[in-house]
């Protein structure tokens, strides 16, 4: 098998990267299925930390909207819940063992809440 350190053109770079690899045990090797598993693994691994970081995202843009309007009112009016089921999927609270998250519908849904909220606020704040 073919050393990969020996495709790296750069003499410095592939004089470190030889280091790096005498210093480390050689590769068990693996029957097809353990290495389709350990990519499926991996992938997964993959999916979940993109998920936690939309998550993430979509919290920072929220920003201060919490305190500015009523996430109760939202709740109750928009999902039929309590503020604090709200809260659980907007903080990403863990509930049950596991991280409270918006669903693809639900999600929508609290769009579709927003803008109706946004709207409203354009209105009233014509009329003054």
């Amino acid at each position: 098998m073919e050393n990969p350190v020996n495709n790296i053109k750069d003499p410095k770079v592939r004089s470190y990267f030889e280091e790096i690899t005498k210093k480390r045990p050689h590769a068990t090797q693996l029957s097809g299925d353990e290495f389709e598993e350990g990519v499926n693994q991996f992938i997964d691994g993959l999916d979940k930390v993109l998920a936690e970081g939309a998550e993430m995202i979509a919290r920072a843009k929220l920003g201060d909207v919490p305190e500015a309007i009523s996430f109760s009112y939202i709740a109750k009016k928009y999902f039929g819940k309590s503020r604090g089921w709200l809260m659980q999927k907007v903080n990403g609270n863990m509930v049950n063992g596991k991280q409270a998250a918006f669903t693809e519908d639900e999600r929508k849904q609290f769009r579709a809440a927003l803008q109706d909220i946004s709207k409203q606020l354009s209105i009233v704040a014509q009329t003054f």
